[in-house]
């Protein structure tokens, strides 16, 4: 049995990450990061015999000539992809193009949509080409999925799917979260183009996944639906096996700890750090973080042991909007937390977030206040979307300002709804407003050139900065 996994032809996405679907051409400062979701269910699907591939047809700069290629050459009985929130109608016609080259491969989708919105979203005939969808984590769904494909056994006792027989539709509970991240198989980098995905200084950047869940309350947030609630970690030694593969193997030195709050276990973050520094590993990484979770003695060791960049959920201005998004924490953490990083010598990617429902001109002008007292090295606004399963849905709702689940939209460039007293088109303004205000300080411009270690950085930033402009 031979699997294409791929991200569909398209416009670049953060696919890998379903909590965080980012348009990345709708952005100001994220990077695209390598398909760990594809690398994960590679290494499960070759441990049962599965000959498989993967492409990331965006990153490539591939359309969808180069996916018919693929499939004519390669000849898969099945094929996944991956999907987000933002473009799972669009992706929908790599299925259609897949089915009319051979109609008998197996279609399976998997990603954020299909946790997040009702399964009866997929019965209409926009999704028909679509033979199964994957509910939960799909490292756990996708071995015991291929398994009873590929040995004829029954679909019946499958948690974590959505599927069609001809004209019926089916869906099982999602699959219970998985209790020992450690037996999971590493991604299969072999098969990915690690070269792709690089920082702005063009060094080849990979993404570790060092731990699942957060118990904090944010409204908006999809990690109960996508991780749970309660933080599950990888062992210290798994991890450093993980970044010693990538080193040694790929010659990779550069990471994104992903995680949905690096910064919550202080014994665990001070652990790891400790063990990279035994390791004498020379890498340089990248982890996020809360503002309320952070100490002098955790940053001491996280900037000891190779940490450059922390990415801060600062969020709001508001105290208001921050108390009403049950985000925990006040402005004076987030100034604190600022405080504290940049006296260790780290650098902050500051997320901020507008358009809430209760939100008005002056609460974004409270924001920008913030962000612009904070002075963060890379600053991001994002746009509040309702997603299903999310306490601000139900608000959403409540207030009439959406009616019911819709998909199609993303936190930068498609804003879902407006606020109460803001319409969409206003957010979208606002947020324009509150970047350039933030970019284009003539002083936020020569602290950011005298920080630039290369000419690839160099170009980079420049290519960014005239996006920008444009937008």
């Amino acid at each position: 049995m031979k699997a294409l996994l791929f991200n569909p032809p398209g416009s670049l996405f953060q696919r890998g990450e379903e909590r965080c679907q980012a348009d990345i051409e709708g952005s100001a400062t994220v990077t695209l990061r390598p398909p760990n979701d594809l690398g994960y269910m590679a290494s499960i699907l070759r441990l049962i015999g599965v000959e498989t591939v993967i492409r990331d047809y965006p990153a490539r700069g591939e359309d969808f000539r180069k996916l018919v290629a693929d499939i004519i050459d390669f000849r898969p009985d099945l094929v996944v992809m991956s999907s987000t929130v933002g473009t799972v109608r669009e992706d929908m016609e790599a299925f259609k193009i897949i089915k009319k080259i051979r109609s008998s491969i197996i279609c399976i989708a998997k990603g954020a949509p299909f946790m997040v919105y009702p399964p009866d979203t997929f019965k209409s005939d926009e999704y028909e080409a679509m033979d199964f969808a994957l509910r939960g984590e799909t490292e756990f769904v996708i071995g015991e999925l291929v398994s009873a494909i590929k040995h004829g056994g029954p679909l019946d006792g499958l948690k974590g799917i959505i599927w069609r027989n001809d004209a019926n539709f089916f869906h099982s509970p999602p699959a219970h979260f998985i209790e020992n991240l450690d037996s999971l198989p590493f991604p299969a980098r072999d098969l990915m183009d690690n070269h792709l995905y690089t920082l702005p200084g063009g060094e080849s950047l990979a993404t570790i996944q060092v731990s699942r869940g957060c118990p904090a309350r944010c409204i908006y947030c999809l990690t109960p639906m996508i991780s749970g609630k309660r933080l599950r970690q990888r062992s210290v030694k798994n991890v450093i096996a993980e970044i010693k593969e990538c080193v040694e193997k790929y010659g990779i030195s550069n990471f994104f700890f992903r995680a949905d709050t690096f910064t919550l276990n202080k014994s665990f973050v001070i652990d790891l750090c400790r063990a990279i520094l035994q390791s004498g590993l020379p890498i340089r990484w990248v982890a996020n973080s809360r503002p309320d979770t952070l100490d002098e003695e955790k940053l001491f060791w996280m900037k000891k042991a190779g940490c450059w960049l922390i990415a801060l959920g600062i969020e709001s201005g508001s105290e208001e909007t921050l108390e009403k998004s049950r985000k925990g924490i006040s402005r004076d953490d987030s100034i604190r937390a600022v405080r504290l990083i940049r006296k260790t010598g780290i650098k902050v990617y500051g997320f901020f977030m507008i358009g809430f429902p209760w939100e008005n001109e002056r609460h974004i002008k409270e924001t920008m206040k913030l962000a612009k007292a904070l002075k963060c090295d890379f600053p991001e606004v994002h746009i509040a979307v309702p997603y299903p399963g999310t306490e601000l849905y139900k608000m959403a709702v409540s207030l009439n300002l959406l009616s019911g689940p819709e998909v199609g939209y993303n936190y930068f460039s498609m804003p879902l709804i407006g606020t109460q007293y803001l319409s969409r088109e206003d957010l979208q303004i606002f947020r324009k407003k509150f970047l350039r205000s933030l970019y284009f300080n003539p002083v936020y411009i020569v602290k950011t050139l005298g920080g630039i270690r290369n000419l690839p950085e160099a170009f980079t930033y420049i290519k960014r900065g005239l996006k920008l402009l444009r937008k």
